[in-house]
C-alpha cells in the first residue's frame, strides 16, 4: 500500500535535493536552516521570530557561528531577515527560493 508523503516533505526535498541548495549550505548552516524550518512548521513563506540565544540553543552552535551561518542563508535566498535591529529578537522570513540556474 502506498503512503502519501506530506507537503513538507515533499517542498524540503525539492528545495534540499531537486533545486541544489543542500550542496551550497556550508559547515553549521545547515543546522540553523533547520531550525528555521522547525519553526515555521516546515512550511515555505512563512515568518519566524528567534533571538540569537535560541538559535545557540537549539543548535548547541557559538554566537559567531550563527551569526555566520544566518548571512550565508540569507545570502543564498533561503531567509530574509526583515527586522534589522541589533541585539533584539529578529524575525526571519523563510522563502521558497528558486530552482537554481544550471552551470
Amino acid at each position: 500500500m502506498a503512503v502519501a508523503m506530506p507537503v513538507e516533505t515533499d517542498w524540503l526535498k525539492s528545495v534540499l535535493l531537486d533545486r541544489g541548495y543542500l550542496a551550497l549550505i556550508k559547515g553549521d548552516a545547515i543546522k540553523v536552516y533547520l531550525v528555521m524550518l522547525d519553526e515555521c512548521g516546515g512550511i515555505p513563506d512563512r515568518s519566524v521570530t528567534l533571538s540569537l540565544n535560541q538559535l545557540m540553543a537549539k543548535t548547541k552552535l557559538t554566537c559567531p557561528t550563527v551569526i555566520d551561518s544566518l548571512i550565508r542563508l540569507e545570502t543564498l535566498g533561503l531567509v530574509v531577515s526583515t527586522t534589522k535591529k541589533r541585539g533584539r529578537v529578529t524575525t526571519y522570513y523563510v522563502a521558497d527560493p528558486p530552482a537554481l540556474p544550471l552551470s
